[in-house]
């Protein structure tokens, strides 16, 4: 765009053009009273024809105005001359989070530093009944030191406001951070954007969405119902948060932005005063609402023998699915030889109740590495009909977190895969 192209509007020199969306334009200018660089933010004229289009790019200003944090973008001014709706944004230089995703350069710590941040921005736009319902990379900018921060609340929504411009069963939001409910089209709360949140925390860590997709409606259904892909063995230590964070349903996630940010913090703390096994990180974690079944003894410290069963049910009343996650330690063979029975004989029962809706069993072991090998080899093993993991085998898929409190990393193994052996098992 030439210099003659760029609009005019009092008080501010246009530069040049920063980005365009399917909205606005948004230009790098100065503001005339204060010398000071901004980022203008100015409506496409051709959508003046839609009142729904002015009335929801000042909504925006308005809501985004009302929030002051450090990790939200702060407005300066928002104003109309002639055709043009604009507001005048603090204009940061660390470009978006998207291209540094895209150039591989966010290592964990560094990705879990700026999930934090966000979740707290989030919680504060909660708190204030602001729902963003659009997050994603590219709406996370950085200042010039490095902090994350939240912009484009273009399809936010204010809970105080009784408005009609989202019309009830309309979807809106980007497929591929968009949480299950916003993909049905249901009346969302900030849970969703703590679903995007997810979305955005697995990129960060593995370089790549968890659900991908040639279609959008493909993208949908499968946020709506299949599994969190597990991560990598490098960054499998972070799994229960995720599994938290991309719950299908809404009640089985972190409840606040708050919870999130507690949560990593834990997570971030120095291996000498952060918690060591799965199960550890899982009880750091906020608990689940009481529908999500509990059995068992809560685990202990990693110097204590410890085992845990949960289950976590998602999806809808037709295409419900349930995971199973056992988290126990043993001391030499004979303990692991013992809960495994007692594993076996609960899976029986979890499978014959919820039968092929039974899909996912994740197994945390925390055992001496003498006996890993052993371990390995058992819930690879073939098992007679009517054994109760065994015939979970042959329709499930199964992972498997091996550590001993020395290594709580570890290693993960994908032992079954929809009742197949990986190639590689």
């Amino acid at each position: 765009m030439s210099e003659q192209d760029l609009p005019y509007i009092p008080g501010y020199e246009m530069v040049r053009v920063l980005g365009q969306g399917g909205m606005a334009t948004v230009y790098l200018a100065v503001q005339e009273s204060f010398g000071r660089p901004v980022a203008l933010k100015v409506m496409s004229p051709h959508l003046l024809v839609q009142r729904d289009f002015a009335e929801r790019f000042h909504s925006e200003a308005r809501m985004v105005a009302s929030l002051s944090h450090p990790n939200i973008i702060t407005v300066y001014d928002v104003g109309v001359h002639e055709q043009y709706h604009y507001m005048a944004m603090e204009y940061h230089t660390g470009g978006h989070l998207g291209e540094r995703i895209e150039r591989g350069e966010i290592t964990a710590q560094r990705a879990l530093e700026i999930s934090r941040d966000l979740a707290q921005a989030l919680a504060f736009a909660h708190e204030n009944g602001i729902i963003h319902r659009d997050l994603k990379p590219d709406n996370v900018l950085f200042s010039k030191h490095g902090s994350p921060i939240l912009t484009d609340f273009g399809i936010a929504r204010d809970v105080h406001v009784d408005t009609q411009m989202t019309q009830i069963g309309s979807t809106v939001g980007t497929p591929k951070y968009m949480s299950p409910e916003q993909a049905r089209g249901e009346k969302v709360d900030g849970r969703a954007d703590l679903y995007s949140l997810g979305v955005m925390v697995y990129e960060m860590l593995t370089g790549r969405p968890p659900f991908v997709a040639q279609d959008t409606i493909t993208l949908a259904i499968k946020h709506c119902q299949e599994p969190v892909p597990p991560l990598p063995m490098d960054v499998g230590r972070f799994q229960p948060l995720l599994d938290r964070l991309l719950a299908k349903e809404a009640r089985y996630r972190f409840q606040s932005g708050h919870e999130v940010k507690d949560a990593i913090e834990q997570l971030l703390k120095p291996p000498s005063t952060s918690a060591t096994t799965p199960s550890a990180k899982l009880e750091n974690l906020p608990s689940k609402p009481q529908a999500s079944s509990v059995l068992m003894t809560p685990a202990a410290s990693p110097s204590h023998s410890f085992y845990e069963v949960t289950d976590e049910e998602s999806g809808g009343f037709f295409s419900k699915k349930v995971a199973r996650t056992v988290c126990f330690s043993a001391d030499d063979y004979e303990e692991f030889a013992k809960h495994f029975q007692q594993m076996s004989d609960e899976v029986q029962e979890w499978h014959q109740r919820w039968g092929k809706k039974a899909h996912t069993l994740h197994l945390a072991i925390e055992a001496h590495p003498w006996i890993h090998k052993r371990i390995i080899d058992k819930v690879r093993a073939d098992f007679s009909a009517g054994h109760g993991y065994g015939d979970f085998m042959q329709q499930g898929t199964i992972t498997l977190h091996l550590y001993d409190p020395m290594d709580p990393t570890g290693k993960r193994y994908l032992v079954r895969d929809k009742g197949k052996a990986p190639v590689s098992a």
